[in-house]
């Protein structure tokens, strides 16, 4: 995970921008999380390894916007796709297309930014209208139900299949 969300981050970084500095133009668009927005218990890694891309895509901006490069920091909550498993896109859940769509408008007038309406007003009751302490709560609340939901699944495919272990 940390390879992944951080060290690649930085590799493709440190590949990309002195080009982009010798030419004073260029963009980054980082792909964090809302999950780096807060602590997120129970995918612990995951959210801290999000925030720093949220907070490496910001500090960048500050030090290289001067010379004309935008780094902007992106942190969607759920898009619907096969990873996320949701099938059907809602308001809130948009498709990929639309989700990106939305996002590239917003290039160029903010460093940060949840990229789509639905997700912005979901991240500003998140972290302004919200305890923090709440959304942690309330984020481990729902991380420990999707767990035991798949362990449940997990042991009745085990079970279907004869192939059911003692020590999970």
């Amino acid at each position: 995970m940390i390879n992944v969300n951080i060290t690649s981050v930085c590799q493709m970084t440190r590949l990309v921008l002195p080009r982009m500095a010798e030419r004073s133009k260029g963009v980054i668009l980082n792909i964090s999380s809302a999950s780096g927005m807060y602590p997120v218990p129970l995918l612990t890694v995951y959210s801290a390894s999000k925030a720093f891309v949220d907070f490496f895509s910001r500090g960048l901006q500050e030090e290289y916007r001067r010379q004309g490069i935008i780094i902007q920091s992106v942190l969607p909550f759920f898009v619907a796709t096969k990873m996320t498993r949701i099938r059907k896109p809602t308001l809130d859940k948009p498709t990929p297309e639309r989700y990106v769509a939305s996002e590239l408008s917003t290039v160029g007038l903010q460093s940060q930014t949840n990229g789509y309406f639905p997700h912005a007003v979901m991240g500003w009751v998140t972290t302004k209208v919200v305890p923090i302490s709440i959304v942690i709560f309330l984020g481990a609340r729902m991380n420990r139900l999707q767990r035991t939901g798949y362990l449940n699944r997990r042991r009745l495919r085990e079970l279907r299949n004869g192939t059911s272990k003692k020590n999970d």
